[in-house]
């Protein structure tokens, strides 16, 4: 399928392919691109979700997009928040973007994947929640080698364990932003296999923290978890970008939905009060709040 089909917010169609945003344009912003990646390109609105074919140049449109709502001072590049699942996908979006605005236009752009911009926003938070900036990322060696150890003081291998499996199903939960005391809320007692897993998983959290560490998937999770226990630096971050853009929609799990939805959420009027700078009067809307920022995300019609 190589038709584009857009929704909005509410999961209304946003016309056809021949609708309101076709026709000739001599805007080099969309020169090139067919009416169906036009019309995804200039459509407006608080969420919008552009679903097409493999191969149907989703995220050239996505480029476009970036760049159109920069050139037309919609949004300063600072404002612009742009997810992609690897860090290939990021550089080349960068440079598209500087090689249709020209200049180093870019710099002041998230162009990341989701676990870059966890890293940037954690470093700069962490001392609010127990951390210091200079935490360690265990990769997934490291943290094999700390479930190692950890499944042999327990002597869990006679039941099973190994630190491929257990690593395996702790990552699966903390996708599903689940930690340990959440996880042995839920756990079948009776059973000594879950009892020593949730022995596992209490020791692994511990173990990280003591070493000022987080593991990969704990870089979402943990953002996450910033924010709603921290509503004033979740604000800073609501505030700062008003347009978020994630390619790839289909792919995303428990973890990074949360994530974007956190983000995407509107500065109530008590956070307001408190941000610094102080907010202007043309960021707020009639009851005081700044609103949300606009989501545009990207999926596959043959996935999503």
């Amino acid at each position: 399928m190589s038709e584009y089909e857009l929704f909005a917010h509410d999961g209304m169609p946003l016309g056809g392919p021949d609708g309101p945003f076709g026709g000739a344009s001599e805007d080099p912003l969309v020169a090139g691109l067919n009416p169906q990646q036009r019309r995804a390109v200039e459509a407006r609105g608080d969420a919008l979700l552009i679903v097409a074919g493999a191969g149907s140049g989703k995220t050239r449109v996505l480029t476009h997009r970036i760049a159109q709502l920069i050139r037309n001072k919609e949004a300063w590049p600072s404002q612009i928040l742009a997810i992609t699942f690897t860090n290939k996908a990021a550089a080349e979006m960068r440079e598209r973007v500087e090689g249709l605005l020209g200049g180093d236009v870019a710099s002041g752009m998230w162009i990341s994947t989701f676990h870059s911009a966890c890293v940037r926003i954690l470093r700069r938070e962490a001392e609010r929640f127990g951390y210091v900036s200079g935490f360690t990322i265990y990769d997934s060696a490291d943290s094999r080698a700390l479930l190692k150890r950890i499944i042999k003081e327990h002597e869990a291998d006679s039941y099973g364990f190994t630190p491929a499996n257990t690593s395996s199903k702790i990552s699966r939960l903390k996708n599903e932003l689940q930690d340990a005391s959440g996880y042995a809320a839920t756990a079948n007692e009776s059973d000594p296999r879950e009892r020593i897993f949730v022995e596992i998983f209490h020791e692994y959290e511990q173990q990280l923290r003591r070493a000022n560490a987080f593991d990969f998937d704990d870089l979402i999770g943990q953002t996450v978890y910033l924010f709603r226990a921290h509503p004033d630096i979740a604000a800073v971050y609501q505030r700062r970008f008003r347009h978020i853009l994630v390619d790839e929609y289909q792919d995303t799990n428990h973890a990074q939905y949360s994530l974007i939805r956190e983000l995407t959420k509107g500065v109530e009027a008590e956070q307001v009060e408190r941000l610094q700078p102080p907010a202007r009067s043309f960021e707020l809307d009639d009851s005081g709040r700044i609103a949300g920022a606009s989501l545009t995300v990207v999926g596959d019609s043959d996935q999503s």
